[in-house]
């Protein structure tokens, strides 16, 4: 079988977009194989069916991981893969129009991005102690570099916590 090569940007707090996406891939017979940086996804060529993706963060060892993949798959979901070592990608073949969900509930959907949210915290004061470093020895390129990444880490933050709180309205 051939594979196709795609290049899509999703931002973190559009995971739904991400799986409406892939599913409308598999629709056309393009499945997942594997996604790799900067936003590489790699499908293989088949038959149109009807996948359904749906997109986890967990970020944990490799015994974590098994136990987590496993607890998945006896739901009949299938690990296609992971990006960047915390974003988990998972599929089950349904019926037209059936849908599936890897949680049921909305507090699991909250944690998700709870969990995403902490893993990416200790990057902030990072990029803060460094653009005050470099701001010190002189404004640069790189300074106004580790800006932008701040401001950008503060926008997701923000999207991170409405996705939070449109959620929670549904309790």
């Amino acid at each position: 079988m051939s594979t196709t090569r795609k290049i899509r940007w999703f931002w973190a707090w559009q995971d739904g977009k991400e799986e409406e996406w892939l599913d409308e891939m598999s629709a056309k017979g393009l499945h997942l194989q594997r996604v790799n940086f900067p936003c590489y996804y790699h499908f293989e060529e088949g038959e149109p069916s009807t996948y359904v993706y749906r997109l986890d963060f967990k970020s944990s060892s490799k015994e974590d991981m098994d136990e987590y993949v496993q607890l998945f798959a006896d739901a009949g979901w299938e690990h296609v893969g992971q990006f960047f070592n915390g974003w988990q990608y998972f599929r089950k073949a349904v019926a037209p129009g059936e849908e599936a969900e890897i949680y049921s509930d909305v507090e699991s959907k909250i944690a998700k991005y709870r969990r995403l949210m902490i893993f990416l915290a200790p990057f902030v004061p990072l990029l803060i102690f460094s653009m005050i470093n470099l701001a010190t020895i002189r404004w640069s390129g790189v300074a106004i570099a580790y800006s932008v990444l701040l401001i950008l880490y503060m926008i997701i933050f923000v999207k991170l916590l409405k996705r939070i709180n449109d959620l929670k309205k549904q309790l």
